[in-house]
Order: structure tokens, then sequence, then C-alpha cells
């Protein structure tokens, strides 16, 4: 363990172009805290606006991909993520000292916070400088969009410009999203990127914001693989 970081916050970013559905992962996230993953409920409501709206689903044109008026974003969120003894996987807010859980059946702890850095290529001087200092990296992709899937690779340059700056590796796992639409056809999905991406450590993984289980086992992988972490609740003397 990295003693010298045991009550730091480990610096997760979140990378992905306009469309790719990250923004709608962190909601989720978020409303999903203070919980276990799998709060039906919310998910369920978040799956009826969008099926109302793949009835509609137009594919982005190259031309309209790059000048996107999606909001610019630099949000930042602190999650705990942990175990228990149980083997189960849950997360949680960090908005005051202490846990809404018996802290004897936690086993490890993963304290987090979350970096959602911009996805307007216009904007990738936000992102260099976003991902400064990073200890993880999820890159978000748009499978029904292949300009989406091309951008990966530059953000996989900037995280290896990071990790050869502060001489350390950087985890990374990669969501190509809305796996929903292939029953359309609309969806590329990992195939192409797994044939040019040559980094065996990087995993990739088929996602969709409906179903939002499909990115619990993949964070979970990420974390064990942190510098330092996992920690036990008491290295963070939560009483």
């Amino acid at each position: 363990m990295d003693e010298k970081r045991v009550n730091e916050n480990r610096k997760l970013v979140v990378m992905g172009t306009t469309g790719s559905g990250k923004t709608t992962f962190l909601k989720n996230l978020v409303r999903n805290s203070d919980g276990d993953f799998n709060a039906v409920g919310d998910v369920a409501r978040d799956a009826d606006k969008e099926e109302a709206q793949l009835e509609t689903f137009t594919q982005i044109e190259q031309g309209l991909f790059d000048n996107s008026t999606t909001t610019v974003s630099l949000n930042i969120q602190n999650i705990l993520f942990l175990t228990t003894t149980s083997n189960e996987f849950k997360s949680f807010s960090i908005k005051q000292n202490q846990i809404p859980i018996d802290l004897d059946i936690i086993d490890y702890v993963f304290p987090i916070v979350i970096w959602d850095l911009p996805g307007q290529e216009r904007f990738s001087f936000m992102q260099n400088s976003g991902v400064k200092g990073a200890d993880a990296a999820i890159i978000f992709a748009d499978g029904t969009n292949i300009s989406s899937l091309e951008r990966i690779s530059g953000y996989l340059d900037m995280i290896k410009e990071q990790e050869a700056i502060y001489d350390r590796p950087i985890p990374i796992i990669i969501f190509i999203n809305k796996s929903d639409l292939r029953e359309k056809g609309m969806y590329v999905g990992s195939e192409m990127l797994v044939n040019w991406l040559s980094d065996p450590s990087i995993s990739i993984y088929e996602t969709t914001n409906l179903q939002f289980e499909s990115f619990t086992d993949p964070i979970r992988e990420l974390l064990f693989q942190l510098p330092g972490l996992p920690l036990t609740i008491q290295d963070l003397n939560i009483a």
C-alpha cells in the first residue's frame, strides 16, 4: 500500500465524445449512490425516456459531430466505492464523514474523485488539462458512430503522455456504449477497436445506459488496479 496516499482520493477521469452517453452514465452513478448499483426504479425511468427518443434516432453526420452544442463539462464528483464481506459492490456519494452502512460488513473501500472531461474536440485543451494527475481513466465511445470510435486513439495518446510524465501506469477501460441499438442495426460494436488496439492491458466492454449493471463489473475491475488501493475502513478513520 502507498502509505503517502492513504487519505487521498484517487483521480478517475471519464473521457468520451459528445453523444457517447458518459453524462447519462455519471447521472445514473450519482443517482444510484448511497445504495446498491441495482437501483432499478431510477434506471427504468431513464430507459422509458431513451426508448421514446430511439424512435426518432438519427446517426450523427461527420459535419454535425464537430459542431455539437452539448454543454462543456468538467464536473467533479466524490464517490466512495466499496465491497462488503459478502462480496457486494456499492457506491456512496461522499457528502459527510459517515457511511450509511454497517461498517463491520465492509471489506475494501475505494475513495474516488471523478472528473467528467468535455467531449467536444474543440475543447481538447481542457481535456489535456483535466487528465493531468489521473490515476485511472474510463473512455466512452458511441458504438453507433465511427467518428466517436476513431477518437479513442486520441484519448489514449493523452493518457500515455501522462504515464510518461508521472512515470507510472494509468489503468484504462473502454466502454463502447449504446449496445441496446444493436437490434436496430445501428451499433458498430467493439470488433473494429479490438482489431487495432495493441495494448492487451486495456479492457473493452460493450455497454448500455439502459442497463447500469453493464458498467459495474468493469468499474470494479478498474478500481482494483489503482495504485495504493484497496483500502480498509480503518485506513479512512471513519467513525
